[in-house]
């Protein structure tokens, strides 16, 4: 028997098992570290596990690697095709639920919500505590306009928002409601700038201290894409400082955090657990995704969503 090994402590194993029911001669497991051996045809990893060289190494029958996410900076593609397998991703299944999370996270931002439950719950009745500001005519600014960052676009637009958009590959005439600016200029337009680019070695730290600096001391940032998107210790030095209105938070640089994770003491801070992605039509489509992948490969097909390709030797 062959092995597909699904490393993701979340992970919808039923999912992954039903869309390689078809392939009776492999067995779908669950695993929270990474395997070893020569049975091993199939790994779908989570964002948190890197699949490089050395994990390769120890895999020299593995034929894909399937991340079950929409981002894939955890793998090294051109290891992976090296290696001779292929490498894949999930993206789309869940451009809804991210969209809708951070438009929550706008919307909470602005009118005040969280930090007007927890001053309440803390014994204070003031709605000055946290000021809420009219939705309606607030920019929008949105940091990559690809599938998720259009969702945006059009719920932002509904909300009589005005949304302008920061994205150096998109056409103009393909940008939807949202206006195309420069980043800088995006930074110091902006009541809230939401995050929505992938992260690459581009994207890396995309919002420093400098892009910071340039925005509102009473704006907000958002991230529901990547913690690596931002400087980490920049953002907190900002907020600590009184020079920007908040933020909300659906990554943090480690998942779930440490209890001295500083952002858990930041001020005017609303952090969620990765949930972003997840609803009940949303859950299991990472694993049918990435299992069905893997189908492809056994059966002599090209996956969809295809990443990186075995390279012949």
């Amino acid at each position: 028997m062959s092995r597909v090994v699904l490393i993701d402590e979340v992970g919808d194993l039923d999912a992954a098992r039903a869309a390689l029911a078809g392939h009776p001669e492999v067995t779908v497991e669950r695993s929270n570290a990474m395997p070893t051996g020569e049975d091993v045809v199939g790994l779908l990893v989570g964002t948190e596990v890197e699949v490089g060289t050395a994990q390769l190494t120890a895999l020299p029958a593995v034929r894909v690697v399937a991340a079950t996410a929409t981002g894939y900076d955890h793998l090294a593609l051109a290891e992976i095709a090296a290696a001779g397998a292929w490498a894949t991703h999930c993206p789309g299944y869940c451009d809804l639920e991210v969209a809708e999370h951070a438009i929550a996270f706008a919307l909470d931002l602005l009118r005040g919500v969280t930090l007007l439950d927890r001053a309440v719950h803390a014994g204070r009745y003031d709605y000055l505590e946290a000021p809420g500001r009219r939705v309606t005519g607030a920019v929008l600014g949105i940091v990559g306009l690809g599938r998720i960052g259009h969702e945006v676009a059009w719920r932002a637009a509904a909300l009589g928002m005005r949304v302008l958009a920061a994205d150096p590959v998109v056409d103009p005439r393909q940008a939807g409601p949202a206006e195309l600016v420069e980043l800088d200029d995006l930074l110091r337009a902006a009541d809230v700038i939401t995050l929505h680019a992938p992260l690459n070695e581009h994207t890396r730290q995309l919002i420093g201290a400098g892009q910071l600096a340039q925005m509102r001391p009473d704006a907000y940032l958002v991230n529901c894409a990547r913690t690596g998107l931002v400087d980490h210790d920049a953002l907190g030095e900002a907020l600590n400082a009184g020079r920007l209105g908040g933020c909300a938070l659906d990554v943090l640089p480690q998942e779930p955090p440490r209890d001295d994770e500083p952002a858990l003491r930041w001020p005017r801070t609303i952090i969620n657990p990765h949930s972003a992605w997840y609803s009940p039509q949303s859950g299991p489509g990472p694993y049918r995704i990435a299992a069905e992948a893997v189908a492809a490969v056994l059966e002599g097909r090209e996956p969809a969503a295809t990443l990186a390709r075995p390279v012949s030797h």
